[in-house]
Parts: structure tokens; sequence; C-alpha cells
């Protein structure tokens, strides 16, 4: 991942508030869906991959960004919870 000017962080071993699907991808996903009715599992993941084809490239970078803000707090709070 060098190539694209990314670095590894450690991660802590257990740390289920730094998933980056929790608090980047899944708000804007659950606004879209949000009071529509799906017949089937297909139909779901149709309009889950549509508004992630939707969406620009610097949404996903700067997601990538807050994860790496988020980790460092995380790791500087011994891995204390991360607001």
């Amino acid at each position: 991942m060098a190539y694209l000017d990314f670095h590894s962080l450690d991660h802590p071993p257990h740390s289920p508030h730094l998933a980056p699907s929790d608090y980047h991808l899944f708000p804007g996903l659950k606004k879209e869906l949000k009071g529509r009715h799906f017949s089937s599992d297909a139909e779901v993941i149709a309009a889950a991959e549509t508004w992630l084809d939707g969406q620009y490239s610097d949404f996903f970078l700067s997601g990538l960004q807050k994860l790496e803000q988020r980790a460092k707090k995380c790791i500087e709070l011994l891995g204390d919870y991360v607001e």
C-alpha cells in the first residue's frame, strides 16, 4: 500500500468502535435505505451497491483518513473508548 502513500498502523486487538463501516459508511447508507421496503436480500444488496457506487473517491479517502486519526487516538489512550 506504500504506492498509495498509506501506512500501516498497529491495530488494537479489540476495538469495535474503530470499524470504518460503523462510523463512515453506515450512517449515509442507513439514510439512503430508510423507509424503503425490499422483497429480497438481492434487492437490499443492489440498493447498497448502487449507493456505494455513487460515492466519490474522496468519500472513501476521507473515511480512511478519519480511521487513521481515530486509530492513533485509540493507541494514545491505550485502547480506551474513542468518541
